[in-house]
C-alpha cells in the first residue's frame, strides 16, 4: 500500500479561451497522485489535512467519488489553500497561491501515522513532495517523520521535487532543502525546469553531474522529466537512459507529473519493488524493467495532457492506449 502525504487544495483554473473566467477544481500535487493511484486501482491511502469549509467539502467529494482512500486524512479547521492557475497558449500552467495559515501546512507529529499504524496499513511506500515539503511548519514535521522511516529502512520513500517558484522562494535556500530531502529518499523525480531553477542553470544545460551528486554511492533512482523530450533515468551503476515521449496534442499539462509518479509507483508496487530494505529492492530492479515502467508511466502522463485539468487515466484507459501501434 502506498501512502501519499501532502496538499489537497483548490485550483482556480483560468479558461484559456475566456480570459478572467476561472473554474474551481480540486488540485494539489499529492492529492493528484492519490487520485491517479485510485484510478489505476493501486492500494493507497491519502494523508491530507482537508478543511471543513465549503472548498474542503468539494475536495472530499471529488476524492471519495474517485475511490481515493481518506481514512487517515485529517479534518482541519483552517481554510482551504487556493491556487490560481493561468494557462498559456500551449496549455502550460503558471501559478499564484493563497497559502497563509491554510489547512495543508498545519501538520503536528500527533497527526502522523505511527510505526504501528504503518504496519497495520501494510504500507510499502511514502510519496511526498511539492508544496507540502516547502511550507512550514508542515515540512519540518513531515521531514523528521520521514527521516525516521528512512533510517529504519522500513518503507520506500519517493520524493517529487515539483518546485513552485511563483511563491517567491529563494532558490539557494530551496536547493539546500531539496538536497536534504533527497538524502532521505530512495526514488526522486524532478523536471528539467525544477533543476534549472534550483541551480540557476540555462535552459537545456547538462544536468548529469547534479543528478549523480544526489545519487552518490547508493542505489537511489532519479527520474528527470523533460516534456516532449522524454524522461531521463539515472542510476549509479548505469549510463543515463532517456525514454522518448509519446507524440500528442496537448490540452494542458496540469497533473501530468503527478500521473507519472502514481503510475511508476503503481508498477513498482505490482512488481514487489516497494517495501522494507528499499535500496536492496531497487538494486534488483533491472534497467530494462525500469525503462519499461518509465515508458508506461510517461504514456499515462501523456493521456492526462490530452485532457483538460488533472484527469488521470484508469488502468483500462492506459492499456487501451498502450495497445495502439504507436503508444
Amino acid at each position: 500500500m502506498i501512502l501519499v502525504i501532502g496538499e489537497a487544495l483548490i485550483d482556480l483554473i483560468e479558461n484559456r479561451y475566456q480570459a478572467g473566467s476561472f473554474n474551481a477544481v480540486v488540485g494539489g500535487a499529492n492529492a493528484n497522485v492519490a487520485l491517479a493511484l485510485a484510478r489505476r486501482g493501486t492500494k493507497h491511502q491519502f494523508l491530507g489535512r482537508i478543511s471543513n469549509d465549503r472548498f474542503g467539502k468539494i475536495i472530499r467529494e471529488r476524492l471519495e467519488s474517485n475511490g481515493v482512500r481518506l481514512e487517515h486524512s485529517i479534518a482541519a479547521e483552517e481554510l482551504t489553500t487556493l491556487a490560481v492557475v493561468s494557462l498559456d497558449s500551449k496549455g502550460v500552467p503558471s501559478y499564484a497561491f493563497y497559502v497563509n495559515g491554510t489547512a495543508d501546512w498545519g501538520w503536528t507529529p500527533a497527526e502522523l501515522p505511527t510505526d504501528v499504524d504503518l504496519e497495520n496499513m501494510h504500507a510499502t511506500a511514502i510519496q511526498f513532495g511539492c508544496l507540502t515539503m516547502a511550507m512550514q511548519p508542515s515540512s519540518s514535521v513531515i521531514e523528521k517523520w520521514a527521516r525516521e522511516h528512512f533510517d529504519q529502512g522500513s518503507v520506500t520513500i519517493s520524493h517529487d521535487i515539483n518546485m513552485r517558484p511563483a511563491l517567491g522562494f529563494d532558490p539557494a535556500e530551496e536547493r539546500v532543502r531539496v538536497e536534504r530531502l533527497n538524502q532521505i529518499s530512495h526514488i526522486i523525480k524532478a523536471s528539467d525546469e525544477d533543476i534549472e531553477w534550483l541551480y540557476g542553470l540555462a535552459k537545456g544545460a547538462d544536468l548529469d553531474d547534479i543528478v549523480h551528486s544526489w545519487i552518490g554511492d547508493t542505489e537511489r533512482i532519479v527520474l528527470v522529466t523533460r516534456g516532449a523530450d522524454g524522461t531521463s533515468i539515472y542510476r549509479r551503476r548505469s549510463a543515463r537512459a532517456t525514454v522518448p515521449s509519446r507524440a500528442i496534442n496537448v490540452v494542458d499539462t496540469v497533473g501530468a507529473g503527478d500521473t507519472f509518479c502514481a503510475n511508476l509507483l503503481g508498477q513498482l508496487s505490482d512488481a514487489d519493488v516497494l517495501g522494507s530494505n528499499p535500496f536492496d529492492r531497487l538494486e534488483n530492479l533491472t534497467d530494462a524493467d525500469l525503462r519499461e515502467f518509465v515508458r508506461i508511466s510517461a504514456v499515462a502522463a501523456s493521456i492526462t495532457c490530452e485532457r483538460a485539468g488533472c484527469e488521470p487515466p484508469t488502468l483500462s484507459d492506459l492499456n487501451q492506449t498502450l495497445a495502439q501501434k504507436h503508444a
